[in-house]
Protein backbone atom coordinates (compact mmCIF):
# COMPACT_ATOMS: atom_id res chain seq x y z
CA UNK A 1 0.00 0.00 0.00
CA UNK A 2 1.26 3.11 -0.64
CA UNK A 3 2.49 6.24 1.57
CA UNK A 4 0.69 9.50 1.69
CA UNK A 5 4.04 10.96 0.23
CA UNK A 6 3.74 8.72 -2.63
CA UNK A 7 0.17 9.16 -3.23
CA UNK A 8 1.19 13.07 -3.09
CA UNK A 9 4.28 12.55 -5.46
CA UNK A 10 2.19 10.79 -8.08
CA UNK A 11 -0.39 13.45 -7.62
CA UNK A 12 2.24 16.33 -7.79
CA UNK A 13 4.16 14.74 -10.73
CA UNK A 14 1.30 13.64 -13.00
CA UNK A 15 -1.12 15.05 -15.21
CA UNK A 16 -3.34 17.53 -13.98
CA UNK A 17 -6.82 17.07 -14.74
CA UNK A 18 -8.03 21.01 -14.35
CA UNK A 19 -11.44 22.58 -14.44
CA UNK A 20 -11.08 26.62 -16.01
CA UNK A 21 -12.42 27.77 -12.37
CA UNK A 22 -9.24 26.42 -10.59
CA UNK A 23 -6.42 27.62 -13.65
CA UNK A 24 -8.73 31.30 -13.14
CA UNK A 25 -8.44 31.10 -9.64
CA UNK A 26 -4.47 30.26 -9.32
CA UNK A 27 -4.19 33.20 -12.17
CA UNK A 28 -6.21 35.64 -9.39
CA UNK A 29 -4.12 34.43 -6.83
CA UNK A 30 -0.74 34.70 -8.27
CA UNK A 31 -1.71 38.45 -9.75
CA UNK A 32 -2.49 38.83 -5.79
CA UNK A 33 0.36 37.34 -4.00
CA UNK A 34 2.94 39.34 -7.17
CA UNK A 35 1.35 42.48 -6.71
CA UNK A 36 1.78 42.45 -2.88
CA UNK A 37 6.18 40.91 -3.26
CA UNK A 38 6.48 44.03 -5.30
CA UNK A 39 4.75 46.76 -2.60
CA UNK A 40 6.93 44.65 0.02
CA UNK A 41 10.32 45.14 -1.93
CA UNK A 42 11.01 49.14 -0.73
CA UNK A 43 10.51 48.05 3.36
CA UNK A 44 13.63 47.84 5.38
CA UNK A 45 12.69 44.20 5.71
CA UNK A 46 13.22 43.75 2.11
CA UNK A 47 16.92 45.12 2.16
CA UNK A 48 18.05 42.85 5.06
CA UNK A 49 17.01 39.79 3.75
CA UNK A 50 18.47 41.00 0.68
CA UNK A 51 21.98 41.61 2.09
CA UNK A 52 21.30 38.12 3.90
CA UNK A 53 21.11 36.30 1.18
CA UNK A 54 23.59 37.56 -0.99
CA UNK A 55 26.07 37.10 1.99
CA UNK A 56 24.58 33.56 1.31
CA UNK A 57 25.70 32.98 -2.22
CA UNK A 58 25.96 34.21 -5.06
CA UNK A 59 24.38 32.81 -8.85
CA UNK A 60 22.59 33.94 -11.99
CA UNK A 61 19.25 31.25 -11.43
CA UNK A 62 16.62 33.67 -10.13
CA UNK A 63 15.77 37.04 -9.90
CA UNK A 64 14.74 39.02 -7.09
CA UNK A 65 11.75 40.66 -7.00
CA UNK A 66 12.47 44.16 -7.18
CA UNK A 67 15.62 44.59 -7.20
CA UNK A 68 16.09 42.59 -10.56
CA UNK A 69 19.94 41.03 -9.04
CA UNK A 70 20.22 37.36 -9.51
CA UNK A 71 20.59 34.54 -6.78
CA UNK A 72 20.70 30.53 -6.34
CA UNK A 73 17.21 29.42 -6.74
CA UNK A 74 16.63 28.60 -2.77
CA UNK A 75 18.07 31.88 -1.80
CA UNK A 76 15.72 33.59 -4.74
CA UNK A 77 13.54 31.75 -2.85
CA UNK A 78 13.78 32.74 0.22
CA UNK A 79 13.89 36.47 -0.23
CA UNK A 80 10.59 36.58 -2.90
CA UNK A 81 8.46 34.60 -0.31
CA UNK A 82 9.73 37.03 2.70
CA UNK A 83 8.36 39.72 0.60
CA UNK A 84 5.24 38.07 -0.78
CA UNK A 85 4.33 37.73 3.26
CA UNK A 86 5.84 41.04 4.40
CA UNK A 87 2.72 42.91 4.55
CA UNK A 88 0.86 40.60 5.96
CA UNK A 89 -1.51 41.60 2.68
CA UNK A 90 -1.34 37.95 0.66
CA UNK A 91 -4.51 35.10 0.54
CA UNK A 92 -5.56 33.04 3.43
CA UNK A 93 -6.89 29.05 2.79
CA UNK A 94 -9.70 30.11 5.78
CA UNK A 95 -10.26 26.65 7.29
CA UNK A 96 -6.98 25.58 6.84
CA UNK A 97 -5.62 29.25 8.19
CA UNK A 98 -2.43 29.20 5.72
CA UNK A 99 -0.94 31.21 3.54
CA UNK A 100 -0.71 28.91 0.46
CA UNK A 101 0.11 31.36 -2.27
CA UNK A 102 3.53 33.31 -0.97
CA UNK A 103 5.72 29.94 -0.66
CA UNK A 104 4.24 28.96 -3.87
CA UNK A 105 4.91 31.67 -5.92
CA UNK A 106 8.20 32.29 -4.90
CA UNK A 107 9.47 28.32 -5.37
CA UNK A 108 7.27 28.29 -8.95
CA UNK A 109 9.37 31.79 -10.13
CA UNK A 110 13.03 30.73 -8.90
CA UNK A 111 12.73 27.31 -9.61
CA UNK A 112 9.90 28.17 -12.93
CA UNK A 113 13.14 30.52 -14.35
CA UNK A 114 15.92 28.80 -13.45
CA UNK A 115 14.65 25.58 -15.37
CA UNK A 116 13.39 27.84 -18.61
CA UNK A 117 9.51 26.57 -18.10
CA UNK A 118 7.07 27.96 -19.40
CA UNK A 119 4.41 30.65 -18.15
CA UNK A 120 1.59 27.41 -18.08
CA UNK A 121 4.28 24.93 -16.49
CA UNK A 122 4.90 27.76 -14.25
CA UNK A 123 0.67 28.04 -13.51
CA UNK A 124 0.23 24.11 -13.06
CA UNK A 125 3.65 24.06 -10.50
CA UNK A 126 1.88 26.76 -8.89
CA UNK A 127 -1.58 24.96 -8.74
CA UNK A 128 0.16 21.79 -7.29
CA UNK A 129 1.72 23.82 -4.56
CA UNK A 130 -1.49 25.05 -3.32
CA UNK A 131 -3.59 21.72 -3.39
CA UNK A 132 -0.52 20.51 -1.40
CA UNK A 133 -0.09 22.95 0.98
CA UNK A 134 -4.14 23.41 1.58
CA UNK A 135 -4.53 20.05 2.05
CA UNK A 136 -2.11 19.52 4.32
CA UNK A 137 -3.32 22.45 6.84
CA UNK A 138 -6.74 20.94 6.45
CA UNK A 139 -5.85 18.32 7.94
CA UNK A 140 -5.10 19.61 10.87
CA UNK A 141 -8.22 21.30 11.40
CA UNK A 142 -6.77 24.23 13.11
CA UNK A 143 -4.96 22.70 15.38
CA UNK A 144 -1.47 23.93 14.13
CA UNK A 145 -2.19 27.41 15.77
CA UNK A 146 -3.71 25.77 18.85
CA UNK A 147 0.12 24.61 19.82
CA UNK A 148 1.52 27.63 18.70
CA UNK A 149 2.82 26.94 15.44
CA UNK A 150 2.18 28.61 12.08
CA UNK A 151 0.63 26.43 9.56
CA UNK A 152 2.17 28.10 6.59
CA UNK A 153 5.75 27.78 8.22
CA UNK A 154 5.24 23.90 8.94
CA UNK A 155 2.99 22.83 5.46
CA UNK A 156 4.58 25.38 3.40
CA UNK A 157 8.12 23.26 2.81
CA UNK A 158 5.79 20.07 1.68
CA UNK A 159 4.10 22.61 -0.92
CA UNK A 160 7.67 23.78 -2.21
CA UNK A 161 9.29 20.59 -2.53
CA UNK A 162 5.85 19.34 -5.09
CA UNK A 163 6.62 22.57 -6.99
CA UNK A 164 10.25 22.34 -7.46
CA UNK A 165 10.26 18.62 -8.15
CA UNK A 166 7.50 19.42 -10.85
CA UNK A 167 9.90 21.76 -12.66
CA UNK A 168 12.93 20.27 -11.91
CA UNK A 169 11.54 16.72 -13.19
CA UNK A 170 11.80 14.70 -10.82
CA UNK A 171 10.92 11.22 -10.70
CA UNK A 172 8.36 9.88 -7.72
CA UNK A 173 11.36 7.98 -5.96
CA UNK A 174 13.25 10.87 -5.20
CA UNK A 175 10.07 13.66 -4.47
CA UNK A 176 9.23 10.90 -2.04
CA UNK A 177 12.65 11.50 -0.42
CA UNK A 178 12.54 15.19 -0.51
CA UNK A 179 9.25 15.22 0.83
CA UNK A 180 10.27 12.85 3.75
CA UNK A 181 13.00 14.88 4.53
CA UNK A 182 11.10 18.54 4.45
CA UNK A 183 9.78 16.80 8.08
CA UNK A 184 12.40 17.87 9.33
CA UNK A 185 12.83 20.97 7.50
CA UNK A 186 9.95 22.42 8.56
CA UNK A 187 10.05 24.48 11.21
CA UNK A 188 8.21 28.10 12.65
CA UNK A 189 6.50 29.52 15.86
CA UNK A 190 4.00 32.54 16.61
CA UNK A 191 6.23 33.79 18.85
CA UNK A 192 6.64 36.92 16.60
CA UNK A 193 5.54 39.81 18.04
CA UNK A 194 7.71 42.88 17.00
CA UNK A 195 10.04 41.00 15.01
CA UNK A 196 9.93 40.41 11.54
CA UNK A 197 9.94 36.57 12.06
CA UNK A 198 6.47 35.85 10.18
CA UNK A 199 7.82 37.28 7.25
CA UNK A 200 10.52 35.02 7.05
CA UNK A 201 8.32 31.73 7.02
CA UNK A 202 7.10 31.42 3.67
CA UNK A 203 10.59 32.20 2.29
CA UNK A 204 12.00 29.66 4.48
CA UNK A 205 9.38 27.52 3.60
CA UNK A 206 10.11 28.03 0.03
CA UNK A 207 14.31 27.66 0.77
CA UNK A 208 13.53 24.30 2.54
CA UNK A 209 11.75 22.51 -0.32
CA UNK A 210 13.97 23.40 -2.92
CA UNK A 211 16.81 22.25 -1.04
CA UNK A 212 15.24 18.89 0.07
CA UNK A 213 14.86 18.69 -3.79
CA UNK A 214 18.58 18.96 -4.53
CA UNK A 215 19.07 16.47 -1.54
CA UNK A 216 16.52 14.36 -3.46
CA UNK A 217 17.52 14.60 -6.63
CA UNK A 218 21.03 13.52 -5.14
CA UNK A 219 19.77 10.42 -4.14
CA UNK A 220 19.77 11.47 -0.28
CA UNK A 221 17.13 9.61 1.06
CA UNK A 222 13.96 10.86 3.26
CA UNK A 223 11.26 8.65 5.46
CA UNK A 224 8.38 7.44 3.41
CA UNK A 225 6.36 7.52 6.03
CA UNK A 226 7.15 11.25 7.06
CA UNK A 227 3.55 12.13 7.33
CA UNK A 228 1.99 8.91 8.92
CA UNK A 229 4.37 7.51 10.95
CA UNK A 230 4.42 7.15 14.92
CA UNK A 231 7.49 9.66 15.35
CA UNK A 232 6.47 11.79 11.99
CA UNK A 233 4.94 15.05 10.71
CA UNK A 234 1.52 14.95 12.51
CA UNK A 235 2.33 13.24 15.66
CA UNK A 236 5.03 15.97 16.05
CA UNK A 237 2.76 18.92 15.67
CA UNK A 238 -0.49 17.14 16.96
CA UNK A 239 0.31 14.42 18.90
CA UNK A 240 -1.72 12.14 17.82
CA UNK A 241 -3.25 11.30 14.09
CA UNK A 242 -5.90 13.07 12.45
CA UNK A 243 -7.70 11.59 9.40
CA UNK A 244 -4.99 11.66 7.32
CA UNK A 245 -6.66 10.07 4.99
CA UNK A 246 -7.99 13.63 3.96
CA UNK A 247 -5.00 14.67 2.57
CA UNK A 248 -5.39 13.05 0.07
CA UNK A 249 -8.88 12.16 -0.70
CA UNK A 250 -10.13 12.88 -4.11
CA UNK A 251 -6.46 14.31 -5.28
CA UNK A 252 -6.80 15.72 -8.92
CA UNK A 253 -10.83 15.51 -8.28
CA UNK A 254 -11.71 17.79 -5.79
CA UNK A 255 -9.46 20.99 -5.45
CA UNK A 256 -9.56 22.61 -1.93
CA UNK A 257 -7.38 25.07 -2.73
CA UNK A 258 -10.89 27.05 -4.06
CA UNK A 259 -11.30 27.45 -0.46
CA UNK A 260 -8.20 30.45 -0.55
CA UNK A 261 -9.45 33.91 0.15
CA UNK A 262 -7.85 37.19 -1.28
CA UNK A 263 -7.31 40.24 1.65
CA UNK A 264 -9.15 43.44 0.74
CA UNK A 265 -7.45 44.45 4.11
CA UNK A 266 -3.31 44.32 5.12
CA UNK A 267 -4.02 42.57 8.56
CA UNK A 268 -4.59 38.87 10.37
CA UNK A 269 -7.49 37.95 8.56
CA UNK A 270 -8.83 36.50 11.93
CA UNK A 271 -9.82 40.85 12.40
CA UNK A 272 -11.19 41.10 8.63
CA UNK A 273 -15.17 40.44 9.46
CA UNK A 274 -14.61 42.95 12.27
CA UNK A 275 -13.33 45.69 9.82
CA UNK A 276 -15.84 45.20 7.18
CA UNK A 277 -18.48 45.59 10.11
CA UNK A 278 -16.98 49.10 11.32
CA UNK A 279 -16.73 49.99 7.73
CA UNK A 280 -20.24 49.54 6.74
CA UNK A 281 -21.37 51.42 10.14
CA UNK A 282 -19.50 54.47 9.01
CA UNK A 283 -20.78 54.28 5.58
CA UNK A 284 -24.32 53.72 6.92
CA UNK A 285 -23.76 57.05 9.07
CA UNK A 286 -22.15 58.86 6.05
CA UNK A 287 -19.13 59.60 8.42
CA UNK A 288 -16.43 58.37 10.17
CA UNK A 289 -16.35 57.88 14.28
CA UNK A 290 -15.12 59.76 17.01
CA UNK A 291 -13.61 58.78 20.49
CA UNK A 292 -16.03 61.31 22.06
CA UNK A 293 -19.42 60.31 20.66
CA UNK A 294 -18.74 56.40 21.97
CA UNK A 295 -18.80 54.75 25.46
CA UNK A 296 -18.09 51.28 24.63
CA UNK A 297 -17.32 48.77 22.15
CA UNK A 298 -17.93 45.32 22.16
CA UNK A 299 -16.32 42.89 19.90
CA UNK A 300 -17.20 39.43 20.27
CA UNK A 301 -13.86 37.11 19.44
CA UNK A 302 -13.47 33.16 18.80
CA UNK A 303 -11.83 32.49 21.73
CA UNK A 304 -9.32 30.37 20.26
CA UNK A 305 -8.37 33.66 18.70
CA UNK A 306 -7.89 35.65 21.70
CA UNK A 307 -4.54 34.60 22.00
CA UNK A 308 -3.41 36.23 18.94
CA UNK A 309 -5.21 38.96 18.03
CA UNK A 310 -6.10 39.99 21.77
CA UNK A 311 -3.75 39.39 24.10
CA UNK A 312 -1.71 40.77 25.55
CA UNK A 313 -4.25 43.78 25.39
CA UNK A 314 -1.57 46.20 26.57
CA UNK A 315 0.30 46.54 22.92
CA UNK A 316 -3.46 45.05 21.09
CA UNK A 317 -4.79 48.49 22.74
CA UNK A 318 -2.13 50.66 22.20
CA UNK A 319 0.44 49.05 19.17
CA UNK A 320 4.15 49.70 19.69
CA UNK A 321 5.06 48.08 16.45
CA UNK A 322 3.98 47.29 13.15
CA UNK A 323 3.37 43.61 13.73
CA UNK A 324 1.51 44.53 17.10
CA UNK A 325 -1.29 46.40 14.36
CA UNK A 326 -1.71 44.05 12.11
CA UNK A 327 -2.70 41.54 14.94
CA UNK A 328 -4.77 43.86 16.63
CA UNK A 329 -8.39 43.25 16.79
CA UNK A 330 -8.86 46.76 18.49
CA UNK A 331 -6.47 48.88 16.61
CA UNK A 332 -8.20 47.80 13.58
CA UNK A 333 -11.51 48.43 14.26
CA UNK A 334 -10.05 51.83 16.19
CA UNK A 335 -8.70 52.27 12.77
CA UNK A 336 -12.16 51.75 10.10
CA UNK A 337 -14.03 53.02 12.46
CA UNK A 338 -11.99 56.63 12.83
CA UNK A 339 -10.98 56.60 8.83
CA UNK A 340 -13.55 55.36 7.23
CA UNK A 341 -11.11 52.75 5.78
CA UNK A 342 -8.22 49.90 6.56
CA UNK A 343 -5.51 50.32 4.16
CA UNK A 344 -1.32 50.24 3.80
CA UNK A 345 -1.16 53.67 4.85
CA UNK A 346 -3.09 53.00 8.32
CA UNK A 347 -0.26 50.31 9.53
CA UNK A 348 2.80 51.58 7.48
CA UNK A 349 3.13 55.12 6.37
CA UNK A 350 0.99 56.77 9.61
CA UNK A 351 1.30 56.96 13.13
CA UNK A 352 0.49 54.30 15.01
CA UNK A 353 -0.24 56.55 18.08
CA UNK A 354 -2.82 58.61 16.19
CA UNK A 355 -4.86 59.91 19.32
CA UNK A 356 -7.82 59.29 17.80
CA UNK A 357 -7.08 55.92 16.38
CA UNK A 358 -5.73 54.86 20.02
CA UNK A 359 -8.95 56.67 21.11
CA UNK A 360 -11.33 54.49 19.85
CA UNK A 361 -9.05 51.49 20.12
CA UNK A 362 -9.28 51.65 24.26
CA UNK A 363 -12.70 51.41 23.98
CA UNK A 364 -12.72 48.17 22.79
CA UNK A 365 -13.07 44.74 24.78
CA UNK A 366 -12.85 41.18 23.05
CA UNK A 367 -15.54 39.25 24.74
CA UNK A 368 -16.27 35.48 23.60
CA UNK A 369 -17.85 34.86 20.77
CA UNK A 370 -20.51 32.48 21.27
CA UNK A 371 -21.68 32.08 17.92
CA UNK A 372 -18.62 31.08 16.45
CA UNK A 373 -17.95 28.54 14.04
CA UNK A 374 -14.18 28.82 13.45
CA UNK A 375 -12.11 28.19 11.68
CA UNK A 376 -14.63 26.88 8.74
CA UNK A 377 -15.33 31.09 8.89
CA UNK A 378 -13.76 33.89 11.02
CA UNK A 379 -16.49 35.86 11.95
CA UNK A 380 -16.67 39.22 13.78
CA UNK A 381 -19.41 41.44 15.27
CA UNK A 382 -19.95 45.07 16.57
CA UNK A 383 -21.71 46.22 19.39
CA UNK A 384 -21.51 49.81 19.97
CA UNK A 385 -22.55 51.99 22.62
CA UNK A 386 -22.61 55.60 21.94
CA UNK A 387 -22.95 59.09 24.06
CA UNK A 388 -26.55 59.58 22.60
CA UNK A 389 -28.04 56.98 24.25
CA UNK A 390 -28.08 54.91 20.68
CA UNK A 391 -26.47 51.58 20.53
CA UNK A 392 -25.49 49.49 17.03
CA UNK A 393 -25.05 45.92 16.46
CA UNK A 394 -23.70 44.40 13.30
CA UNK A 395 -22.73 40.78 12.86
CA UNK A 396 -20.36 39.27 9.92
CA UNK A 397 -20.78 35.84 9.85
CA UNK A 398 -17.45 35.75 7.49
CA UNK A 399 -15.61 38.47 5.49
CA UNK A 400 -15.53 40.07 2.02
CA UNK A 401 -12.90 37.91 -0.23
CA UNK A 402 -13.35 34.87 1.36
CA UNK A 403 -15.40 32.17 -0.68
CA UNK A 404 -18.67 32.81 0.35
CA UNK A 405 -18.53 36.91 -0.60
CA UNK A 406 -15.38 36.68 -3.32
CA UNK A 407 -14.12 39.65 -4.34
CA UNK A 408 -14.87 41.41 -7.65
CA UNK A 409 -12.18 40.55 -10.47
CA UNK A 410 -12.24 44.68 -10.78
CA UNK A 411 -11.24 44.54 -6.96
CA UNK A 412 -8.42 42.17 -7.61
CA UNK A 413 -7.25 44.26 -10.22
CA UNK A 414 -7.38 47.67 -8.27
CA UNK A 415 -5.72 46.07 -4.99
CA UNK A 416 -3.04 44.90 -7.42
CA UNK A 417 -2.56 48.10 -9.35
CA UNK A 418 -2.42 49.50 -5.93
CA UNK A 419 0.02 47.42 -4.35
CA UNK A 420 2.72 47.86 -7.85
CA UNK A 421 2.31 51.73 -7.84
CA UNK A 422 4.21 51.88 -4.27
CA UNK A 423 7.40 51.02 -5.85
CA UNK A 424 6.93 51.16 -9.93
CA UNK A 425 5.11 53.99 -12.18
CA UNK A 426 1.97 53.78 -13.68
CA UNK A 427 3.25 52.43 -17.43
CA UNK A 428 5.33 49.86 -15.22
CA UNK A 429 2.53 48.86 -13.61
CA UNK A 430 0.28 48.17 -16.49
CA UNK A 431 3.47 46.23 -17.73
CA UNK A 432 3.72 44.10 -15.43
CA UNK A 433 -0.10 43.60 -14.99
CA UNK A 434 -0.50 42.81 -18.54
CA UNK A 435 2.05 40.07 -18.48
CA UNK A 436 1.26 38.42 -15.39
CA UNK A 437 -2.20 38.43 -16.97
CA UNK A 438 -1.25 36.55 -19.62
CA UNK A 439 1.04 34.13 -17.28
CA UNK A 440 -0.06 31.07 -19.57
CA UNK A 441 1.31 32.72 -22.67
CA UNK A 442 4.70 33.21 -21.89
CA UNK A 443 7.61 31.15 -23.16
CA UNK A 444 9.38 32.49 -20.18
CA UNK A 445 8.84 33.89 -16.71
CA UNK A 446 11.56 35.68 -17.45
CA UNK A 447 10.04 39.45 -18.89
CA UNK A 448 7.88 39.01 -15.93
CA UNK A 449 10.76 38.90 -13.13
CA UNK A 450 12.19 41.83 -15.17
CA UNK A 451 8.72 43.64 -14.83
CA UNK A 452 9.25 43.62 -11.28
CA UNK A 453 12.04 45.65 -11.29
CA UNK A 454 11.77 49.37 -9.90
CA UNK A 455 13.41 51.66 -12.69
CA UNK A 456 14.45 55.17 -11.38
CA UNK A 457 14.33 56.60 -14.90
CA UNK A 458 11.25 55.25 -15.37
CA UNK A 459 9.29 56.17 -11.86
CA UNK A 460 10.70 59.66 -12.94
CA UNK A 461 8.84 59.76 -15.73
Amino acid sequence: MNTLSQALAAFALGRLDLPSDVYAKAQDHFLDTLGVAVASSGFPFAASVNVAAESLGKGSDATVIGTGRTLPANLAAMVNGTLAHGLDFDDTHIEGIYHASATAMATVLAVGEETGASGREVLEAFIVALEIGCRLALTAKGEFHDKHLHPTAICGPFAAAAAAARLYGLNETQLVDALGLCGSLAGGILQFEGAWLKRLHPGWAAHSGITAVALGRAGFTGPKTVFEGPHGYFMAHLGYLPDTERLIRRLNEEWVLTGLAIKPYPCCHFIHAFADAALELVAERGAPFTADEIIAIEAPLSERLHHLVWEPRTSKIEPQSEYDALFSTPYVIALALARGRVDLSGFFDGNLADPEVVGLSRKVTCTVDQLSDFPARFPGELRLTLRDGSRHVLRKPQSRGTPGLPLERAEILAKFRANVLRELSPDATERLQTLALSLCDLESIAPLLSATRSNVEDVAA
